[in-house]
C-alpha cells in the first residue's frame, strides 16, 4: 500500500504494482467487496503488462466477502468524495510519472469510471 495525495490536500492509500518510471498508468477501480487480493491481483497483471497499476482503497481498509455487508459499505460510499478526491489523486499520482493515463473498473467500479 502506498499513500498519495487527493486534490484537497488529503492523503489517501491505494495499492500500487509498479511497472517502472515513465510507463502508462492505469487507475484499477474496485468491485464492491473493496480492495481485495482480486483487485491487487489485477493491478499486478498490469504491471507484468508494462504499466503502472494504481488500485485506490474508497473503503479505506474495510472489505468483505459478504453481499450484504458489501452492499452496505458500497451504499454508504460518498461517491462524490470517491471520484473527485481519490480516483482524481490517483490519476494525479500516475501522472507525476507519465503522461497517458487510463481509468478501469469492475461492477461499482465501472460505474465510477
Amino acid at each position: 500500500m502506498i499513500e498519495f495525495a487527493r486534490p484537497d490536500g488529503g492523503k489517501t492509500k491505494g495499492y500500487l504494482a509498479n511497472a517502472g518510471q515513465g510507463r502508462p498508468g492505469i487507475v484499477v477501480i474496485q468491485e464492491w467487496w473493496g480492495l481485495n487480493d482480486q483487485i491487487c491481483g489485477v493491478a499486478d497483471r498490469f504491471a507484468r503488462a508494462g504499466y503502472n497499476a494504481l488500485a485506490p482503497d474508497l473503503y479505506k481498509g474495510r472489505l468483505t466477502a459478504v453481499p450484504d455487508e458489501a452492499n452496505h459499505l458500497m451504499s454508504n460510499l460518498n461517491f462524490p468524495d470517491a471520484t473527485h478526491q481519490d480516483l482524481r489523486g490517483a490519476a494525479q499520482h500516475l501522472k507525476s510519472n507519465s503522461s497517458k493515463v487510463a481509468v478501469m473498473g469492475f461492477c461499482m467500479g465501472g460505474a465510477l469510471t
